[in-house]
């Protein structure tokens, strides 16, 4: 794969990470690079200079999507709440036929055969879990980073859950950060980062580094473990992890769709989801093409 590729489609993942409902690692699944990125990743010191280079690209396109899109994102998420949804849905719902194609490799891979009761209710468990945020939403505040040593500290922790959602498909790490109260918070300090950068207002720029280096400390040194123990199930029970993503999958829209309030909603703004749901679809479907 080039370079460039590389590059589009660590864009891709960096749009997911920061776009609520949407998990990176199902993007990456979907394109099919999930296994070979994983597999870097958790490799990385054994062949570092291989798989620093092969990261290399996804990395800089992760990293200049969220630097560019987190301000905009945020603003049509706000301003066209529904149509910015189904545009989002339209790339979770888009990955599930290369996910269904998955599955029914890993069952011949593993000799299965055919999907069992057990494949159903791994799906059914992992649907319900992406659901649990729904039951407490609002029960959680949002969180007051003040910059004390607790604060900083709770940022490397939250690094390794953002982590987890990117390497493990199907969880949207905006989704579980809202439900723990840090996704505004972090969004704001993203914001606030580019614009002083973009300002050239370095000392303002500086200040959010207390705040974006542990969370990349801790992002970094969650990845970095969790791609093992990630790729070490799709070595052994491929299959399981297969309908476990269709589960997180299948939910995630319920999700983004709860989030909106129903007085937003008119006749136009469902016309503009209609045709932003099938520009997703369509998106995904034009790269969603095998490595």
């Amino acid at each position: 794969m080039s370079w460039i590729k590389r590059i589009l489609y660590g864009v891709l993942i960096g749009v997911a990470s920061i776009a609520p409902g949407i998990s990176g690692g199902t993007i990456a699944i979907a394109l099919g690079f999930y296994e070979s990125l994983i597999n870097a990743v958790a490799d990385l010191l054994k062949h570092f200079k291989k798989n620093f280079l092969y990261l290399l690209p996804y990395g800089i396109g992760a990293l200049v999507s969220m630097a560019a899109l987190s301000v905009v994102i945020n603003f049509f998420f706000i301003r066209f709440p529904l149509p910015t949804s189904t545009l989002f849905i339209g790339f979770i719902l888009g990955t599930l036929p290369f996910i269904r194609g998955k599955f029914r490799q890993s069952l011949e891979m593993t000799h299965e055969g055919r999907r069992k009761a057990s494949h159903v209710i791994t799906m059914a468990i992992f649907f319900l879990i992406v659901l649990i945020p729904l039951f407490f939403k609002g029960s959680i505040g949002q969180v007051n980073l003040s910059g004390d040593f607790l604060s900083v500290l709770s940022l490397v922790g939250v690094g390794v859950i953002a982590a987890a959602t990117l390497v493990i498909p199907g969880l949207s790490g905006t989704m579980i950060l809202t439900a723990i109260g840090y996704y505004k918070p972090l969004l704001s300090i993203a914001s606030t980062f580019v614009t002083a950068l973009v300002s050239l207002n370095l000392s303002a720029a500086l200040e959010q580094l207390i705040f974006i280096v542990p969370l990349g400390i801790g992002v970094i040194a969650g990845a970095f473990l969790l791609a093992k123990l990630v790729s070490f199930l799709f070595r052994t029970i491929p299959s399981y992890v297969y309908a476990a993503i269709t589960g997180l999958i299948i939910a995630t829209p319920i999700v983004m769709l709860a989030d909106i309030n129903p007085a937003r909603i008119s006749v136009l703004s469902v016309l503009c989801a209609i045709v932003t749901l099938a520009a997703g679809l369509l998106l995904i479907h034009f790269l969603g093409e095998e490595e």
